[in-house]
């Protein structure tokens, strides 16, 4: 990917790079998270905790600034994330922060984010 595309999908709305994400994680069955003895996490406004998670580890190193320096970006297997993971968060109550981009990010709960990668999963 070229730095104009990079920019170009890191600068669109969040609901435009949720939908990226869906869709480029449909398509390579990998998703990315920022690891460093444990997931990077972050909270919303009110203090809830969110998984930060990118569909490229392009995309989450660009995040690995201030707070998650030392942190570096790991793929994910998208059906075991869909297996183990989003059940556990959904149950823990802990929400997914899609696509932070160091501004913004679409918050999306877990049983949502599953729904969504099972559609675009069906298209495949």
């Amino acid at each position: 990917m070229n730095l104009k595309e990079f920019n170009a999908i890191v600068s669109s709305p969040a609901d435009l790079r949720y939908e990226y994400f869906v869709k480029k994680t449909a398509d390579t069955q990998i998703l990315w998270g920022l690891y460093d003895e444990g997931w990077a996490m972050t909270h919303d406004q009110d203090g809830a905790a969110l998984l930060p998670l990118w569909p490229k580890g392009e995309f989450a190193e660009h995040c690995a600034i201030d707070e998650w320096s030392a942190y570096s970006s790991r793929p994910l297997d998208l059906l075991a994330f869909m297996d183990k993971i989003l059940p556990k968060l959904e149950q823990d109550g802990v929400k997914t922060a899609i696509f932070y981009n160091n501004s913004d990010s679409a918050i999306v709960g877990a049983s949502k984010l599953l729904q969504d990668l099972e559609a675009a999963l069906k298209k495949y």
